[in-house]
């Protein structure tokens, strides 16, 4: 028996079978199928946020975060000590999203924006591996294409550690 493995991507939709050729096309004929009759998709728009203010709803004022962190291409540092390096990342992720518009973050934009803040971590899989069993931050790829997004969860934990770090600041 012939077995056929398929992965191909048609814009935003993705399909990937293995097995006997006879179900790998039976598949791939409804994909089509599928993908043909979809709407097509709207982009989302996002609000526009002021580029060095963060308004949340659950803060009457704004959260003024040029006072704490700086942007330098695609790194974002922290000027200001955090009370652990698992809030440091949530603070740089936070404003990766808000000042970068960059909802998801690689690892490597983490690690040196920790660097350039003065925490040393070797690996920061482990960090984020913390903070994705927390509920904060989403962990999307594998091995070098790995990502991380905030949950809504964690922009609300990332805000309140801002605001304390605001506050002693200030």
């Amino acid at each position: 028996m012939d077995t056929q493995k398929l992965k191909l991507k048609i814009g935003e939709h993705e399909f990937e079978a293995e097995g006997p050729t006879e179900v790998v096309q039976s598949q791939f004929a409804i994909f089509k199928e599928l993908i043909a009759t979809a709407p097509p998709a709207k982009k989302q728009e996002e609000p526009t946020v002021p580029e060095k203010h963060l308004t949340t709803p659950n803060n009457s004022g704004q959260l003024t975060l040029e006072k704490i962190v700086r942007v330098d291409g695609r790194v974002i540092s922290l000027t200001a000590s955090t009370g652990s390096v698992q809030d440091a990342v949530m603070v740089i992720l936070l404003a990766q999203r808000m000042l970068r518009n960059s909802e998801t973050v690689t690892s490597s934009e983490v690690v040196d924006g920790l660097r350039t803040s003065g925490h040393v971590v070797s690996r920061v899989d482990t960090v984020m591996d913390k903070l994705a069993a927390d509920g904060h931050v989403i962990k999307v790829g594998a091995r070098r294409a790995t990502r991380y997004r905030l949950t809504n969860q964690g922009v609300t934990r990332a805000q309140e550690i801002t605001r304390g770090i605001i506050a002693l600041v200030a």
